[in-house]
Parts: structure tokens; sequence; C-alpha cells
């Protein structure tokens, strides 16, 4: 068996890999990538699984997943693919209406649009200074889906946190403003986990190299846009 293995991991990479990714970055970052993934070996088969709700990588068979959040203690293996920032935020409308929370913790006195997904239902913040808060927010809003949460605040609903890749362009033509700059929101990175064990199988590997790549040119193009 281990010599079986050690020939399939020398020759090109073959297989079908089951891959879990959040719902919103699998199709608007990872799926626009796989084409060229595929074309560059052949041999290879994905199946994404697309969904925001937790998944259990062992229970369920998934070969890796890509997570966005601060990852919790676990026997799962990660690496970092990509930094991806996220950011409070909340429209003109809202902060005209309601005002600027000058502190984390003053977002208890605000109206909160929870977008529920692995990170959990707090919010963690930092500063350069040391200083840490952790809010539990309350509103009248809690959805599974990051797209989801965009139209709720685009309309002046709430404040809320999301990552970079989602709202970018809100933020550059001034449709939503960042909210406490100098307070940094955690879990702002794209990591990719496997399954505990010895070395993973090529394909795996390859696909893992192949998202960094790709994922870290995409993000510099978002950012050189962001600059002009």
């Amino acid at each position: 068996m281990a010599e079986s293995e050690s020939v399939a991991n020398a020759a090109a990479p073959r297989g079908h890999i089951r891959l879990a990714a959040p719902m919103s970055f699998g199709v608007l970052q990872v799926a626009p990538v796989l084409p060229a993934f595929l074309d560059r070996y052949p041999e290879v088969s994905i199946d994404p699984h697309l969904s925001d709700a937790h998944v259990d990588l062992i229970g369920e068979g998934y070969d890796a997943a890509i997570h966005i959040a601060a990852l919790p203690d676990s026997s799962l293996v990660a690496r970092t693919l990509v930094a991806m920032p996220r950011y409070l935020v909340a429209s003109p409308d809202y902060l005209a209406k309601f005002g600027r929370p000058d502190h984390p913790l003053r977002l208890t006195e605000h109206r909160c649009i929870c977008y529920v997904s692995t990170v959990g239902d707090t919010w963690r913040f930092s500063r350069e200074q040391g200083d840490t808060a952790i809010v539990r927010p309350t509103g009248p809003l809690r959805v599974n889906n990051g797209d989801a949460v965009m139209p709720l605040l685009l309309g002046g609903s709430g404040l809320g946190i999301l990552p970079d890749f989602i709202m970018r362009g809100a933020l550059n033509d001034g449709r939503l403003e960042v909210v406490l700059p100098d307070w940094k929101v955690s879990g702002g990175a794209v990591h990719w986990v496997t399954p505990p064990g010895g070395r993973r199988p090529k394909r795996v590997e390859v696909l893992g190299d192949f998202l960094a790549e790709k994922l870290s040119a995409r993000r510099s193009k978002r950012l050189d846009r962001s600059r002009r």
C-alpha cells in the first residue's frame, strides 16, 4: 500500500478531489480559476461543495476545505493561502442616521447585521496599541451568506463585517465606509485545511499550491485597482 501511494505521488497528479468552500468565495474566487487548473492537470477531477455551513471534513469525507476565518483549535492541518482582510462597514446613510461608533464596545448600541458562519457569533477586534475587544453583536438580522449581507448594508439596515473580496467595489465607490478604521477585525486570511495524518495525495497538494498562486494574483489586481 505504501509503495503504491509513493508511485502515485511520483506520477502526474490524478484522481478525484472533494473540496468544501464558502458559497460566495467559491463562486467568485475559486470557480473562475478552476478551468485553468483542469487544463494544467487533466487527470484530476474536482467536486466542489459550496456552503457557508460548517462541514465535518473527516466525517463527510472531504479531501480539503477553504476557510475564511480565525481557525479554531483543531487536529486539522492548515496553511494560509492569501491574506483576506475583513472590515466593519456601514452605508453613509446608516452612519448619518445612527452615528459612528468610536469603540467596538459601542457596537452594542447599534443595529448589527450578523453574518453567521464558521467564525461564530462574536466579533473580535485589536489595534496596534495592544488593545483588544470582543463583541457579541445584536441586531434585527442574522444571515448565513455573505452576498446576502450586501444589500442589507447598502440599504442602511445596519452595520456588519464582510471580507474584502465581497465589498471592495462598494468601498471604492463610496457606497460603504469602513467603521472603526483604527481597529483590525480578526480572521483576515484564507486557509487551506486538510485532514490530519501523513503526506497528502499529490492532487490535493497541487490544488492547494495552485489556489495560493491564483488567489494571490487576484488579490494583487484588486489592490491595484483600488489604488487608482
